[in-house]
């Protein structure tokens, strides 16, 4: 979604923007932009083309979804369709993203043609340097990741920003009602906030959640953490379950405050961005670039390095869920406290996460990287 934000921004500031890939997604519910029965054009075409305006986006239709499904004679003709696109489109640069063995031929075929590079980096999951070895500059969102990298590895990484339409997830009114969370997935905190709602169902259950399933299933981690503790549950009275939606605009209306106890590396969480704009404030860990996309406008909670372990399972001792079951019920009692952090939500948005700002910020570096012709900024 991002990477799709900032084409369009360059499509519409002028930029010539070809768009190819494949027909693959984290989940499922991502398939919902291809048009139905999409499949069927197999038959004479191996390309989807899809309209959206400005951009238009080329993708080889795959048997499956998922990426380590995809096969061998698909990566073949993947790599022939990329081969064709850099000769009749004879691109400036070339970006992408990815660090599997295949994704390599990306930059060096791009290099053996002396055209620039660039790699777009949002998560903590590159142990190794290979995948960079032709790639002249490497984008990410934040400091926190370009920090991470060059500590781990001497990387140089150079953050622009998120990149959010405000028209899209801004909602029109707020009504400041439930304690929202986005994506229940371990590696989100879904344990963590499964014993959270559990604890408030008995002490308040005046505040309600809601639980938004664009990637995880809620039902089948409640029954997990419900049985571990002891209490074998399908579901909590103070807990709904919305589905995956591409207009979050009605779910940030409803919501007072963002809980978001990412525990895998959180590079720069949308979500947290987006609560910003809405002057929302958020609840997140002290993880990957929680802290700097939410600025003074969340409260972060430290958690041992115990929990920030696959497969993200640990439970929360009594200490550590008093503290967010505290926090949450400032922001739901304590109006001055609670105002307080709204203002400097949208005080946060309005610095750190402005469309224009981010533009201005990747623009530059392409600038720069084009000037350059090709010098390594990767080590």
């Amino acid at each position: 979604m991002s990477v799709r934000e900032m084409l369009r921004q360059l499509a519409g500031n002028g930029y010539e923007v070809e768009v190819i890939g494949a027909t693959i997604f984290d989940t499922e519910s991502g398939m919902s932009a291809l048009p139905q029965e999409w499949k069927k054009r197999l038959a004479t075409t191996d390309i989807l083309e899809l309209n959206d305006s400005p951009l238009r986006h080329k993708l080889l239709m795959t048997n499956s979804h998922q990426r380590d499904a995809m096969t061998a004679l698909e990566e073949a003709k993947w790599y022939e369709f990329y081969l064709h696109t850099l000769d009749t489109f004879k691109p400036d640069l070339v970006w992408f993203y990815g660090g599997r063995p295949f994704d390599y031929l990306i930059s060096d075929e791009a290099k053996q043609r002396d055209i620039p590079v660039a790699a777009y980096l949002v998560n903590g999951n590159y142990t190794k340097t290979r995948w960079c070895r032709d790639v002249d500059c490497i984008i990410t969102d934040t400091h926190a990741t370009a920090d991470y990298y060059h500590r781990q590895n001497g990387l140089t990484l150079t953050p622009v920003g998120k990149f959010i339409d405000p028209a899209m997830v801004v909602a029109t009114e707020h009504f400041r009602k439930n304690l929202l969370f986005v994506n229940p997935t371990l590696e989100k905190g879904a344990a963590l906030v499964i014993q959270i709602a559990m604890q408030l169902e008995r002490q308040r259950p005046d505040i309600q959640f809601e639980v938004v399933e664009s990637r995880g299933s809620w039902r089948g981690l409640v029954e997990y953490v419900t049985a571990r503790l002891g209490t074998p549950r399908m579901s909590l009275s103070n807990v709904q379950v919305s589905p995956h939606c591409r207009d979050m605009r009605p779910l940030y209306s409803r919501a007072r405050i963002l809980l978001a106890p990412s525990l895998w590396w959180e590079s720069g969480s949308r979500v947290l961005a987006e609560a910003m704009l809405n002057a929302i404030p958020a609840i997140v860990t002290e993880s990957g670039g929680n802290r700097e996309m939410v600025g003074e406008g969340g409260i972060a909670i430290a958690l041992p390095a115990n929990y920030h372990v696959k497969p993200y399972t640990e439970l929360l001792t009594s200490e550590l869920l008093e503290r967010f079951v505290m926090e949450i019920i400032c922001c739901y009692d304590d109006e001055q406290f609670y105002q307080t952090h709204v203002a400097k939500a949208r005080g946060v948005g309005k610095q750190r996460h402005t469309i224009d700002k981010s533009l201005h910020n990747l623009v530059d570096v392409f600038r720069r990287l084009l000037l350059l012709d090709g010098e390594m900024l990767c080590e």
